[in-house]
């Protein structure tokens, strides 16, 4: 029987910024709880996905690509 493993935080990196580098209109971070997060590690990590998806999407060329998406308004 298969057993399911972790991802490691390298992988969930190399993910994200592949997601990125496609098209990403939005983000959100969840899951972490200071209470719990006692040496920041979970923190840190939340902020270097959002560091990543960044500068993958510079490196890409895709900031601010969605605005004409996000502009849009909304109709009642």
């Amino acid at each position: 029987m298969a057993r399911a493993r972790r991802l490691l935080a390298r992988e969930i990196l190399a993910l994200v910024a592949k997601v990125a580098a496609e098209r990403l209109c939005g983000l959100e971070v969840v899951g972490v709880s200071p209470p719990y997060d006692t040496s920041e590690i979970t923190a840190l990590f939340g902020t270097r996905v959002i560091i990543d998806v960044l500068g993958s999407l510079v490196a890409h060329g895709k900031m601010g690509a969605q605005k004409h998406i996000i502009d849009k308004p909304v109709a009642y």
